[in-house]
């Protein structure tokens, strides 16, 4: 069938940004023999004025959207957290093409209350969303009409070519690359990873990037390093008062660094707030409660090496054989289209409606 992904394609980037989340589902799209025409709204919207300006370009992006609509005429519209497109011009896209199927994917952690207002925005024109987070909490964006549904951060093999669970000779321990918000919790172990194994465990080789005073790292460059590493700390920041488990806004959470450091054979190391080892289990995943539980295990993988490439190489292969593009992808397309499932997913597959 014919697909319009909409979504950023990070063109100002100039391929910088490679990696990402939509990458990986376009990617699947095509593999699951779709014919897809990409539609990065934000690029399209600066390069429509003079000045290369996102905000002055809203109009005519939608307008071109729907321009596309006309000549692509697909039969389901996908859409990435795109800010950019309007709900009007979306019941303006059914009006065009009365049969064809919406959905959004929303990849934003959603306690922050902004994101759930931009996932909730488009409720009403798509006929389900799919959030990175799951549990009752998806009943809260879910429109008149629409439902909601979890999705996992996919792994892509033509992207994570890494298989750091196979190697010891690893120039790094541990890996971190992402920024820090300044309304991170202040005892979240994303802020304080740094300087607690600095104090106390100073022979741990660490890589850290964009965090505090070190520089960022993307692209080749961010790969490269990545693969140089054997444990990746899959801390997702959140805010103060952030509710775990069932029900709170961290259930099954996590952005898309867990995909990366699974599909290239690193260990992942998660806070148990996440609860990722009851999505991937126990075997595949370390997951941490507070300062001294990480730095013990932290400690314990580092000095038996064997095992952390065994539970590494089990992260890998789950994730390589259950949570990549082309399933993510397809699941999306066959719950849209009401399809019976093709695989058994293992992945939490409850909807939420109003």
């Amino acid at each position: 069938m014919r697909i319009l992904h909409v979504s950023h394609q990070q063109l100002k980037y100039l391929g910088a940004r490679n990696y990402l989340f939509p990458v990986r589902i376009n990617n699947g799209f095509i593999r699951n023999n779709h014919e897809v025409y990409w539609f990065s709204d934000r690029d399209v919207a600066r390069c429509s004025n003079m000045f290369g300006s996102r905000k002055m370009g809203v109009k005519a992006s939608n307008r071109k959207l729907l321009e596309v609509c006309r000549n692509f005429q697909p039969d389901v519209i996908a859409l990435s957290s795109a800010d950019i497109i309007q709900a009007e011009t979306l019941a303006e896209a059914r009006k065009l093409l009365p049969n064809v199927a919406i959905f959004q994917y929303y990849i934003d952690p959603l306690f922050y209350e902004s994101n759930l207002r931009n996932a909730g925005s488009k409720a009403d024109v798509v006929d389900w969303s799919f959030v990175t987070t799951a549990g009752p909490i998806l009943s809260r964006i879910a429109g008149a009409h629409s439902r909601v549904a979890f999705i996992p951060n996919p792994v892509d093999p033509s992207i994570d070519t890494h298989r750091c669970h196979e190697r010891s000779d690893q120039p790094y321990d541990v890996f971190f690359a992402g920024h820090l918000d300044k309304r991170l919790d202040p005892d979240d172990l994303r802020g304080r990873a740094p300087d607690l194994i600095h104090e106390r465990l100073p022979k741990v080789h660490c890589a850290f990037y964009g965090h505090g005073q070190h520089r960022s790292l993307f692209g080749a460059e961010f790969m490269r390093a990545l693969g140089e590493a054997k444990i990746g700390l899959n801390f997702s920041q959140r805010v103060p008062g952030t509710k775990p488990g069932p029900g709170g806004e961290l259930y099954l959470y996590s952005s898309d660094r867990v995909g990366l450091y699974q599909g290239n054979g690193l260990l992942v190391f998660s806070t148990c707030a996440a609860n990722l080892a009851e999505l991937y289990g126990q075997d595949t995943i370390i997951e941490v409660e507070g300062a001294d539980d990480f730095i013990d295990k932290l400690r314990f993988y580092v000095e038996n090496d064997a095992e952390r490439q065994r539970i590494a190489r089990n992260g890998y292969e789950m994730g390589h054989r259950e949570f990549n593009e082309r399933l993510v992808s397809q699941y999306m397309v066959e719950s849209t289209l009401g399809m019976a499932h093709s695989h058994r997913y293992a992945w939490p597959t409850t909807t939420y409606s109003k």
